[in-house]
């Protein structure tokens, strides 16, 4: 039994580490970002005003392109 314990006392922080890489990587993958970028965006529609995520998706674009 203490054999398992420092087989999985050696092995977590390993493991845990590369969950987070695997995580980073799939976030900031570029085929996915622009999909996680469009969802932020298409929370900002309501009911009140639903061209809103529209006018500041714009504005990002306007912002990326000054830079």
């Amino acid at each position: 039994m203490e054999d398992w314990a420092g087989i999985y006392k050696g092995l977590r922080l390993p493991i845990l580490g590369v969950v987070l890489l695997y995580i980073i990587y799939y976030v900031y993958k570029p085929k996915n970002k622009k999909h996680i970028e469009q969802a932020k965006f298409s929370m900002l529609n309501d009911e009140l005003d639903p061209n809103l995520s529209e006018e500041f998706e714009k504005k990002e674009m306007n912002n990326n392109l000054k830079q």
